[in-house]
This record gives structure tokens, sequence and C-alpha cells, in this order.
């Protein structure tokens, strides 16, 4: 699907981590070497809490420290949630991930809450409130959003005196918008800005987040989330609603499977906006090409030396192998393409 569109076609299946570092790697050695100058250019991967147990998505996060990639940036949306169920129901996924990125070398930014708790963290001077934060598991974060404002304010505000008292003040709904990091759209503004400024070591984003979120109460924080393919009449209103789309009821009533698309238009100011930002950020998303350049193949004579073999002489595997790409190396159109990498 769009093969020309996905500069990096990887699922989450850790692909994708080991391709954003070999790429900030790349991008440095041209610069290193004079070849391009990508002192500007950024490498961004957007990652899963749920990806990072492939191991492929952990392997190579020293190299990138051991080489102060910061030009690379990880933003990792911990929504607590993998496809078959929670990530650490009984642990803490975003904890474990900042002491391994730290372990690594990696610089660590966090967005776990969004300014509606600011107050409430402020009116915090016995820590009462940072530690029922820290001692709740991941799959009671997942249940508070599957509930009311009113189970929060029993189940999670209510666990101390002090805290119970924080909320008084609050309606179960203004408890229930009690917005995670990761969808405070100034927070993850900082945290982009403070990566993006940080110097001499890669960076990762650890932004929590809700499976779901603005689909209604249906489908934010639970489980089956991931299995659920349709959204019923009323959702999509709601939906509409949260995102303050201008479409009528009557005309998603109109049909079902297939609501209409809204576009504001290309005068309106969010538009104008983001051609701007596109424009100054050097234009659109660069065009997957699958052109190469012809190479012109060595001729038999590279290989004659291994089709002879070592006769009655018995010989190592390595020294075979070192002949062949000696020879390989010596064909004048073809080995200017070999750049051994000796991993020992």
């Amino acid at each position: 699907l769009m093969p020309h569109f996905w500069e990096f076609p990887t699922v989450s299946m850790g692909i994708g981590p080991m391709n954003a570092i070999y790429q900030a790697q790349s991008n440095r050695y041209l610069h290193n070497r004079g070849l391009k100058d990508t002192s500007d250019q950024q490498v961004w991967a957007f990652l899963g809490d749920g990806e990072m147990d492939e191991p492929e998505s952990r392997g190579l996060l020293q190299l990138a420290a051991n080489e102060n990639l910061d030009n690379l940036n990880f933003v990792i949306n911990c929504n607590l949630q993998r496809l078959d169920g929670p990530v650490r129901g009984n642990g803490k996924i975003m904890q474990e991930l900042e002491a391994f990125f730290r372990g690594a070398g990696w610089n660590v930014i966090k967005v776990v809450w969004g300014r509606e708790w600011d107050d409430l963290l402020t009116k915090d001077t016995d820590g009462s409130l940072v530690k029922i934060m820290n001692e709740t598991p991941d799959g009671d974060y997942q249940t508070y959003k599957a509930e009311s404002g009113g189970f929060v304010r029993e189940h999670f505000f209510g666990k101390t005196p002090q805290t119970k008292d924080m909320v008084a003040d609050l309606t179960d709904d203004q408890i229930w918008n009690l917005k995670r990091g990761g969808h405070d759209y100034r927070k993850v503004y900082a945290a982009y800005k403070a990566a993006t400024e940080f110097k001499g070591k890669p960076t990762v984003i650890l932004a929590k987040t809700v499976k779901g979120y603005g689909l209604g109460p249906h489908f934010e924080g639970r489980n089956a989330t991931h299995q659920m393919k349709k959204l019923t009449l009323d959702d999509l209103k709601k939906f509409r609603d949260h995102l303050r789309i201008p479409i009528t009821d009557e005309q998603l009533e109109k049909d079902l499977y297939q609501p209409p698309y809204y576009h504001p238009g290309t005068d309106a100011p969010e538009i104008k906006y983001m051609m701007e930002r596109r424009a100054a950020l050097g234009g659109a998303v660069p065009e997957r090409r699958s052109k190469h350049a012809e190479i012109t193949l060595p001729d038999a004579k590279s290989y004659e030396v291994a089709k002879r073999g070592s006769g009655k002489q018995m010989a190592a595997t390595t020294m075979a192998f070192v002949r062949l790409l000696k020879d390989l190396m010596r064909d004048k159109n073809f080995g200017k393409h070999i750049a051994p990498i000796i991993p020992d």
C-alpha cells in the first residue's frame, strides 16, 4: 500500500528502531566525511510501548549512545496496551523503559500528565498524590479510563484524605477529563523542543496516552480496542463533538458506513499554518524511489581462483572468502562499491 510514500516500511516488530538508528548513523557519517550537510536533519521514530519488547527494538540502543547520535529521537507512545492485553498489567512500563534507556546512555524525557494535573501537583505539598501515582500499576490506570470520574474519585484520589480533599471542588466529569501528558499538545511541544535542542546523546520521549483517545467510552482504555473495527452512530457523533468537526447529524445519519470527510478549505488558518510549516521544514515528505544505479558485475576472471579450489591443501573458510573478496575488489568497475566492515 502506498509504496511511494513510506520511507521506512517497518510495522511494529522492532525493525523501526533499528532502521532509525542506522539512518541517524548514516546521516552523521555523511556529514563527518563532508559528503553531505546533514547537520539540520533529525531522525524521528514513532514507536509503541509493546513494540519495545521486541529484541530488535532494544538491541542497538547502546550503539546510538556510544556514537553520540543527538540527531536521533524516539517517541514511544505509552498507552499501556498491546494487541493481546496490557503491556505491564502489574508493573509500570514507563519506569521500566526510562531505566533501560538511561542505562543505555540516552537522554530521557517523560510526558506523563497533562496541564490539568499541574494545580493538583502544586497542592501536593506532602507528596501524597505523587506517591499514589508511583504506586498505581498500569492495569489500574487502564481501569480508571474505562470507568467514570466518580470511580476515579473513589478508587484513586480516595486512597488518602489529602488527595480526596484535592479534588473536592472538581466534578466527576472534570476528574475524568484530567488528561495524560501525551494528549496535551503544549506538553508534547515542550518535549519535542527539548529533544531537538539536546546535544551529545540520542533522546527518547516517553508519552503516556490512552488507547482509543477521543473515540468515546466504548473505546477509550478498553482491552478490546485493538479488535474493534467499527464505530456506532452514537460513537461517531461523540467523536465528531470531541474534535469539534462541523458535520451535522443529518450528514452522519445519511450513510453510517460512508461518513463525510471534512476539509476546512485551503484558506483556513490551520491549513495555512500547516503548509507554512511544511515549507519551512523543506517541503513534503520525499517520494520513496526504487530507482538504482546500474552496476557492471565482475567478469568470470574474478572467480577463477575460487573455482580452482585449494587442491589437496585444506583451506579455511575465512581464507577462501578473503581471497574471493580481494579479487572482487580488484575489479575496476565493481570493486569501488565494496566497503568492508570488520565487526570484530
